[in-house]
């Protein structure tokens, strides 16, 4: 009796275990299936940029003012959870302008700076992308996504001393981080440099300094003195005005369109002395017609190599 008793027992246990996988099976499942199946929250995000108050590249930085907006629908997410934000490339402050929870609405007045290592490898022409990044702090792209409001714009006061504005553009994108997809939504603003204020202000002085240097080919070679002092007098100028060039930039590990630009000055100014030399050693041989032969046949090849050099600089 008491072994049937006990099989007796067993086969309770066994049919009560069954009976709560299935349980489990049938009460669970659907609402993990139905969990994976809930598209994310959309949240509409737009921005109106107001002011652009510095753009410092010595620190790769730029201050900006601007409106930020979210409109969501109430039900789906709390107005907690549409705050829990952060910018990626700053820690602006930002001050709330208007919330309304039932409405589904929540606008910020946003002003900092912010950060992006900025590309001078065109400098003094060169143009730059003023970005923004927002991302949310704890709920993925399986569970919210940011859209595009198409109100976003550009004020009309907005201007960028010593820049010109390019193009403002808003946008979506995924950023893969540990594993993880969270949606960002993105405003640039690109700015560039005017051409013709760039070209007076970088090019100009620096193209009389070596017109006055090439001077010395039209000087007697009799008086290559006169010629040597001016060569170095206009080297020495170049060079002051090539730290004053790049005086407002950070250390870069790379040659600027002003570092090749002065390049080209460096090479031009090393052959004029070459030549000065040369024609010092034939004028103290009493070869002076050799002398006049060899001035004439230098600026000639001068103006090749001037030439050359600026196809090279283009084609690099």
């Amino acid at each position: 009796m008491s072994k049937i008793g006990h099989n007796s027992r067993g086969s309770a246990f066994k049919l009560i275990a069954l009976i709560l996988l299935g349980v489990t099976i049938f009460s669970v499942q659907p609402a993990q299936v139905d969990a994976e199946a809930k598209p994310p929250v959309e949240v509409l995000t737009g921005v109106r940029l107001v002011n652009v108050e510095k753009v410092d590249l010595a620190s790769n930085t730029y201050r900006l003012d601007f409106y930020l907006w979210f409109s969501w629908t109430p039900g789906e997410i709390n107005m907690t959870q549409v705050q829990a934000f952060e910018f990626l490339n700053g820690l602006p402050s930002k001050d709330v302008v208007f919330a309304a929870e039932a409405e589904g609405f929540l606008e910020y007045r946003v002003k900092g700076d912010f950060v992006k290592t900025f590309d001078f490898s065109r400098y003094p022409f060169e143009s730059h992308t003023l970005v923004v990044t927002i991302e949310h702090k704890n709920m993925n792209s399986t569970a919210l996504v940011y859209t595009v409001d198409k109100d976003s714009s550009l004020d009309s006061g907005v201007n960028v001393v010593g820049w010109d504005l390019l193009s403002f553009d808003t946008y979506v994108v995924e950023h893969e981080f540990s594993g993880n997809s969270f949606s960002n939504f993105v405003f640039d603003l690109r700015v560039g440099r005017p051409f013709f204020s760039s070209l007076v202000k970088n090019v100009l002085p620096i193209t009389v300094i070596v017109i006055i240097s090439l001077l010395t080919f039209f000087m007697a070679p009799q008086n290559f003195g006169q010629r040597i002092g001016l060569a170095v007098s206009t080297l020495m100028a170049a060079s002051a005005f090539h730290l004053s060039l790049l005086s407002g930039l950070p250390p870069t590990g790379y040659l600027t369109l002003a570092d090749r630009m002065m390049l080209i000055v460096y090479i031009i100014f090393l052959f004029n002395l070459a030549v000065s030399v040369y024609i010092m050693r034939l004028v103290d041989a009493k070869r002076n017609d050799d002398a006049a032969r060899f001035n004439g046949k230098a600026a000639k090849i001068l103006v090749v190599l001037a030439v050359a050099l600026i196809a090279v600089q283009l084609f690099i």
